[in-house]
């Protein structure tokens, strides 16, 4: 295999994180006043809090203070994450698969979570197995902007020839697209395997198994 790196999403990819994403928006969006089909969240919950706060405030011609709303969604979201305890929150195959990668790959996470959400997630097990984490905490510039890829290859010191991301989003999809940097899709997030084929995946995983199988590994 011509890799030297596997990038890694974290949520929907590495940790079964979605549904509380999802919860987390839901109610920031009814406590402000709107309503959004079950369609509709799910396309939303791939976007930022704030991003999330224009389109409402650009679809229904409503202005309503963005902090306020950021903020809320962010609390709503810190107590599900207190509740449902984080650590357990990875799928079954996950750590399994990080420790045999970082045996042969350099291995990085870059996540649009904070770096608050990622430090409750992963321990010391984990962090012995990863090169580097970029956060949304660490750039100007969020997926499916290419700039997370771009400081993971500088600080890595790789081409993007050299690397696979594995993700669970279009988003993750559309910024390996515009860094030119191969996608392997798990369908275990927030896009659906119809959405997911639309940026030309290597092929689209239901685990970590069948991507080990691709990558060689025992």
């Amino acid at each position: 295999m011509k890799y030297k790196a596997i990038f890694l999403d974290m949520d929907g990819t590495l940790i079964d994180s979605i549904s509380l994403i999802m919860k987390s928006d839901k109610a920031a969006i009814n406590a402000f006043g709107f309503e959004v089909s079950n369609q509709r969240l799910r396309t939303l919950s791939m976007l930022h809090s704030r991003d999330i706060a224009y389109y409402l405030m650009d679809t229904n011609k409503k202005n309503f203070d963005l902090f306020d709303f950021i903020n809320f969604r962010r609390r709503v979201f810190v107590g599900l994450l207190k509740k449902h305890l984080p650590k357990n929150l990875w799928f079954s195959d996950s750590k399994e698969f990080l420790d045999k990668i970082s045996k042969k790959y350099k291995v990085a996470i870059i996540t649009g979570s904070r770096k608050m959400f990622v430090s409750e997630v992963l321990t010391k097990k984990e962090l012995k197995n990863i090169n580097l984490i970029v956060t949304s905490d660490d750039v100007e510039h969020k997926k499916p902007d290419i700039e997370p890829v771009l400081v993971a290859l500088k600080k890595l010191k790789l081409k993007n020839k050299e690397v696979l991301f594995i993700g669970d989003s279009t988003q993750d999809g559309l910024m390996c697209q515009r860094a030119g940097v191969d996608f392997l899709a798990k369908k275990t997030g927030i896009s659906t395997e119809k959405e997911l084929k639309k940026y030309d995946p290597l092929f689209v995983a239901s685990s970590f198994k069948e991507i080990e199988k691709f990558l060689g590994l025992k």
